[in-house]
């Protein structure tokens, strides 16, 4: 079912701010604590060589990435929110603020882990409508 009232849907805009703010900060543990505990992760990205199959391989590549990658910010758009039982879907545009076109189109699956919701999947695609369109 589609949340559609804004205090419903705030709780996981603060996840979403919380997962871009352990990148901001560089904060690999709180990185690892938005995550389902089972290693059962999947991750796509819109950047090469960046997909994972478990939460282990994420977490390296992450880990690597906070080293020395540039993390800009980023613009949130058209939240939308899905929940049924223990799991939620939450779908948005981002868009990088230096960069804001194209828009990466992102979906969170959140599974209740513990009382908490966590990361079960992410994936990110650039929009090949703008790509296309060259908005």
């Amino acid at each position: 079912m589609e949340l559609i009232d804004e205090e419903s849907i705030r709780p996981f805009k603060s996840f979403m701010d919380e997962y871009d703010q352990s990148f901001y900060i560089r904060n690999i543990d709180k990185f690892r604590s938005m995550h389902v505990s089972d290693n059962g992760v999947v991750f796509f990205d819109n950047h090469a060589n960046c997909d994972s199959n478990t939460y282990e391989d994420h977490e390296a590549k992450v880990a690597n990435f906070f080293k020395n990658g540039e993390i800009g910010n980023l613009i949130r758009e058209n939240v939308r929110v899905f929940v049924t039982g223990d799991m939620a879907c939450i779908t948005a545009m981002l868009r990088y603020s230096s960069k804001p076109h194209p828009g990466v189109r992102t979906t969170y699956v959140l599974e209740r882990d513990s009382g908490a919701w966590n990361i079960r999947h992410m994936h990110h695609s650039f929009d090949p409508n703008e790509v296309i369109s060259g908005a």
